[in-house]
């Protein structure tokens, strides 16, 4: 069952690694249901193991003023402490040919020229009553930045707001599977193979070993998953680094073989298998009951009109949890007659076997009279 929905809205519901185990490796057969039974639709989402993301940062204008040269001067503060080579400016919807000088100083009181002669973009949005124009200029890390709309007495364009694109690099969010058995078999054909036995079939997306080996160490390494055979080559375990393997694998069990050469084995103290978030978004109704269903093998893959507004909705949904994991199992039958009916077919097939063991026995045993 689903946390209880304090407003209506889009929602996030992290599937565990005990949820997921019990999942089809395509996630075909996962269901929202209400409480009628009927299927809410949904997003199937999974985090990406990198991912960058681009944020407008907002930097503060400090004065619009029309100078004695009869030009409009515009100064922004950089407020992020580091050089930078390209400045978005937001102006208001306009269709004319303007021309700037961008200049940078440290106290706001004397001044560098930087570029001169950018020409804006002359075109606007129809969608909207205001367009983005993008400032490129070499590398600058001066604190201010002074804009001047070239022209004397003509009418400046309106900005309305500056600033500048930061990209930032995120790496997905893991969650840690149950812990599995390792043994280790060190062979004489040069190859250590480390058997790793989890307690289900869980989503592999990371693999963490604790190393223990000489000073030096540089060893391939090759996956293999259940039965199926080589499922990822290529990996190296280092001295150098962190022993992580970034895998894709849906699985009970593993067999690394790792390559020793004329190497004394490295041995591996500990295996840590790790899942990343996967998710569902889906819209829910205030104090509605709905429930989680799963594990159902002949389930399709379900086609919901959801998955054409995918980019559209908001990544930002609260979290939902959900309670304890259950069966659907039908309630055993009360006892009653039926009980004492069953009971008296036992006695009744008790006392013909019986009866059929006794007749064998006398007749085995006139047999054995007439041999005599």
């Amino acid at each position: 069952m689903l946390d209880s929905i304090p407003a209506p809205g889009f929602y996030q519901i992290n599937l565990s690694p005990v949820v997921s185990a019990a999942l089809q490796p395509d996630m075909r057969d996962i269901r929202i249901a209400d409480a009628s039974g009927k299927q809410v639709p949904y997003i199937l989402k999974s985090d990406l193991p990198v991912f960058s993301e681009n944020k407008f940062t907002e930097l503060p204008v400090v004065s619009v003023k029309k100078e004695k040269d009869g030009q409009t001067h515009i100064i922004i503060k950089n407020t992020l402490a580091r050089a930078l080579q390209e400045l978005l400016l937001i102006i208001k919807n306009t269709d004319a040919d303007r021309s700037v000088t961008l200049s940078g100083s440290d106290d706001n009181q004397q001044w560098f020229i930087i570029k001169e002669h950018i020409y804006l973009n002359s075109f606007f949005s129809n969608t909207s009553d205001r367009f983005v124009q993008s400032l490129i200029f070499p590398a600058s890390s001066y604190h201010y930045f002074k804009i001047i709309i070239n022209g004397k007495d003509v009418l400046p364009v309106n900005i309305v707001k500056t600033g500048v694109y930061e990209q930032s690099v995120r790496t997905g969010k893991y969650e840690p599977v149950p812990i599995p058995v390792v043994t280790q078999k060190d062979s004489s054909d040069k190859f250590s193979y480390v058997f790793v036995q989890f307690t289900d079939h869980y989503f592999i997306d990371r693999l963490v070993l604790q190393v223990k080996g000489p000073k030096f160490y540089n060893r391939a390494v090759d996956i293999y998953a259940g039965s199926a055979g080589l499922q990822q080559s290529g990996f190296t375990l280092s001295s150098e680094k962190e022993a992580i393997l970034p895998v894709t694998i849906k699985t009970d069990r593993l067999l690394l073989k790792i390559r020793n050469d004329d190497n004394p084995p490295l041995q591996i103290n500990a295996v840590t298998g790790f899942q990343l978030n996967r998710y569902l978004l889906a819209y829910l109704e205030k104090s509605a009951t709905y429930q989680l269903l799963f594990a159902d093998s002949t389930a399709s893959l379900p086609v919901y009109d959801l998955e054409n507004f995918k980019d559209s909705i908001a990544g930002n949904a609260a979290v939902l949890g959900y309670g304890i994991i259950g069966n659907n199992i039908l309630p055993a039958k009360k006892a009653g007659p039926e009980k004492s009916n069953s009971k008296m077919l036992i006695w009744m097939a008790i006392g013909l076997a019986v009866f059929v063991l006794l007749l064998l026995s006398y007749k085995l045993t006139g047999e054995i009279k007439k041999s005599n």
